[in-house]
């Protein structure tokens, strides 16, 4: 993407013969992420900010185009034998990872053999992986199932011998991580001068978070960065110190809520989760955003994905069809009766560096008041949540997902893994997911409540070009660069 950023940009920037009309190399830019990122293990990330780090650090056999799977660390497209149970994937030579070692078939098979142990759906259709002559031949359990949009999700990014990453992780990607200050809430990336794709531009990336609304935007607007996420709210009646524009990515960020064990014979109930469903305004959740498009679902399924657009009832809810599933099952469980949910009390938890994140909570808090329960929010930091989350210490959480727009197996095995159930990772593993099947199957359960998907705006310095997003609206930071030139 680097060589074609820098042909447009020749052929737009063209001045005459004189002036200096190719990007340059160096300069820092400094942005900010959706949050704080917990992790920086490929397997492990979940929220927007840490796929976005991952795919910076680290790279995938394949990625995801607006045309489909597109080979990236693989030299093509999986190869079938002639009965379509093995697949096998050649190789790009010569790649090094940040310490100058070479990847071999070795990091990759183990790679992938960590993430079928740790994240069971994403590769379910694999039985195992091994390495064979220039590539790797994986074992599959669906013949002729096409893996290749599964490795290019993050999460099957390549580490060094197949290790999780330390304090300093070593990938292959654009760029090397320098430091990573988790109480100055920075993150300081290098350029990877070796990178197989081509070096970026720029030296460097210096990204933080905030915990605050207007805390990115204002630091935008002085100057001291670059980019900002959080334009076009924080920017009425004012403007930033340079001239700036912006750019829109995909809607491909799910906001969600997802459920604890504080109160497991409430929360566990579908019951329950049903009645939240359907006493949510949604519509109302587009005031929440700065600017960004939105999209309300009741489904983990982007359109574009074959998700259903709601209606404007639908987005509305129906708290006197919600308040009916609650009486209907209280007739069978005290804790879902009148009586019982008069005294309960509810706490959400919301990841304090995004900021978004409890005003979107106030939002579900109304769906919990139209159906008589009471709550209390909790702003944690990213990582207490993260724990709090496996330990089931809450109630109700606000996550998000992201994930390639148009890759439907991938938003149904997130969703369904996020909310601690295999249903998805079985199907996958007996073939395609049938959203015929798949979509009555979540509603029964919801095992998470999809809020909406939302889009990234991202505002940029007009003297900073290359700005993208992928089809998992992670912004293209690796393309970035200066242009005339990066200040001194």
């Amino acid at each position: 993407m680097r060589i074609v950023n820098a042909v447009i940009a020749v052929a737009w920037l063209a001045a005459p013969a004189r002036a200096e009309t190719r990007p340059q190399y160096g300069g820092t830019v400094e942005a900010a992420l959706l949050g704080a990122p917990v992790t920086l293990d490929p397997v492990a990330a979940q929220s927007h900010a840490e796929v976005t780090v991952v795919g910076l650090v680290f790279d995938t056999l394949y990625t995801v185009g607006p045309d489909g799977a597109e080979p990236h660390l693989a030299v093509g497209p999986p190869s079938l034998d002639a009965a379509r149970t093995t697949a096998h994937i050649a190789l790009r030579r010569g790649v090094k990872f940040h310490d100058q070692s070479v990847m071999v078939a070795a990091d990759v098979v183990d790679s992938l053999e960590r993430v079928r142990k740790k994240v069971a759906w994403l590769l379910a259709p694999i039985a195992s992986v091994r390495a064979a002559g220039d590539g790797i031949d994986l074992a599959l359990r669906v013949p002729g199932v096409d893996v290749a949009p599964l490795l290019a999700l993050p999460q099957t990014a390549i580490t060094r011998r197949g290790q999780p990453p330390g304090a300093r992780p070593v990938g292959s990607g654009p760029f090397a991580v320098d430091s990573f200050d988790r109480e100055a809430r920075r993150l300081v990336l290098k350029a990877f001068d070796d990178h197989f794709a081509g070096r970026p531009y720029l030296h460097r990336l210096d990204l933080g978070w905030f915990d605050t609304p207007d805390g990115e935007a204002r630091r935008f607007e002085t100057g001291a960065a670059q980019l900002s996420a959080r334009g076009a709210a924080a920017f009425a009646g004012a403007s930033p110190k340079y001239a700036a524009s912006h750019v829109d990515g995909p809607t491909a960020v799910l906001v969600f809520v997802g459920f604890g064990r504080r109160h497991p014979v409430v929360t566990s109930e579908p019951a329950f989760r049903q009645a939240l469903d359907l006493a949510l305004d949604r519509a109302a959740l587009s005031t929440v955003t700065s600017g960004e498009r939105t999209v309300p679902a009741r489904l983990p399924l982007p359109i574009e994905a074959g998700g259903a657009e709601l209606d404007a009832a639908s987005q509305a809810g129906n708290p006197q069809q919600a308040l009916a599933v609650l009486r209907a099952a209280g007739a069978h469980s005290g804790a879902l009766a009148p009586a019982g949910l008069a005294h309960l009390s509810l706490a959400i938890i919301v990841d304090q560096t995004r900021p978004d994140d409890r005003e979107i909570a106030l939002r579900v808090s109304r769906g919990l008041a139209r159906l008589g329960i009471g709550f209390t929010i909790e702003a944690v930091a990213a990582d207490a949540l993260r724990d709090r989350v496996q330990r089931g210490d809450c109630d109700l959480w606000i996550g998000q997902l992201a994930a390639p727009i148009r890759v439907a197996a991938a938003w149904w095995g997130a969703a369904f893994a996020a909310g601690g159930d295999d249903w998805a990772a079985r199907q996958l593993a007996a073939g395609p997911i049938d959203p015929a099947t798949a979509a009555p199957e979540f509603t029964r359960k919801l095992p998470i409540v999809p809020l909406m998907f939302r889009s990234l705006v991202v505002w940029h310095r007009n003297d900073v070009h290359g700005l993208g997003f992928d089809t998992s609206s992670r912004p293209g930071l690796a393309d970035l660069y200066w242009f005339p030139k990066a200040p001194p």
